[in-house]
């Protein structure tokens, strides 16, 4: 015998679905605008959005404990804006690292503000905000130079990431509450994603031309999402790998998803007790 859901039944579900929030695709543009925090300073950060619907961006790069690169752990960087798309400046530019355009943010120049992994590796954490995730559908690449591969991470664990506040370096993501978001043929969950840029023209700083790359096929939501240059300590490339072998220099022009509000637990549980004794008064008037 088929049952037909009750009347209450289906009104308590419509109030307990309702405090999810709508899904709605949101694009955040950041070629321009933002409201920066700290500024001129390493560690500062950038929020984009309106009320509701914000981001706030941060840079960070492997330049703590260490000159050697692949074996120091992960420190705040500054994160630039410029008319190509958000860039990287990282603190060891000037300490033998390697890369001269680096470590003093007044004196960096092309290609040193970029997001690359010139010797360190440079990334962009994706803030979407206390109670909020975002199942994120596209990274544009904006100015780019020599090649213009990204890794690409969703936070997944509880609470705020490690390395923002502890030494952690970028071997120990993926074991640290980071997962993968991209499949692909004979390996599920790799991080990284070849040629970005998409043909756009290189060294550009005209947006129309910029093409969004698809990202995120495994369907994950996050309140945290990290991007970065080609990667190689978060996950190894896979034997035929097909990115290349240059170093990637990047400029982040914008990115897309869908938004979800997500309820606290004690918020949920109030509005089902609410709900549920309205709903069991309605049942006793009509009985």
């Amino acid at each position: 015998m088929k049952r037909i859901p009750s009347q209450t039944a289906l009104t308590f579900a419509l109030l307990i679905g309702s405090v999810a929030g709508a899904h709605a695709a949101t694009a955040w543009t950041l070629t321009s605008g933002g409201t920066e925090t700290g500024a001129g300073n390493f560690g500062n950060n950038r929020t984009y959005g309106s009320t509701g619907s914000t981001v706030t961006i941060s840079a960070w790069s492997d330049t703590k404990n260490s000159t050697t690169a692949g074996n120091a752990y992960i420190e705040s960087a500054y994160l630039g804006t410029y008319s190509g798309g958000l860039g990287v400046t990282n603190r060891d530019g000037a300490t033998g690292a390697g890369d001269t355009n680096e470590g003093t943010i007044a004196n960096t120049t092309s290609p040193g503000h970029t997001m690359d992994n010139n010797a360190r590796y440079d990334s962009m954490l994706f803030d979407f905000g206390a109670g909020n995730a975002v199942k994120l559908q596209s990274v544009t690449v904006g100015w780019w130079y020599s090649d213009s591969d990204l890794t690409v991470l969703a936070y997944t664990g509880t609470g705020t990431p490690t390395f923002t506040s502890a030494n952690q370096g970028y071997a120990s993501l993926l074991s640290s509450g980071w997962t993968t978001v991209k499949s692909s043929a004979g390996t599920t969950g790799t991080a990284n994603y070849a040629d970005a840029a998409g043909g756009a023209p290189s060294q550009s700083s005209n947006s129309a031309g910029y093409i969004p790359l698809a990202v995120n096929d495994l369907n994950v939501s996050a309140r945290y999402w990290l991007i970065g240059a080609l990667n190689t300590l978060v996950q190894a490339l896979p034997n035929g790998a097909t990115l290349g072998s240059g170093n990637d220099y990047i400029k982040i022009a914008a990115v897309t998803g869908t938004y979800t509000k997500v309820p606290e637990p004690s918020s949920l549980a109030l509005l089902g007790g609410t709900s549920l004794i309205a709903l069991l008064g309605m049942r006793r008037r009509k009985n």
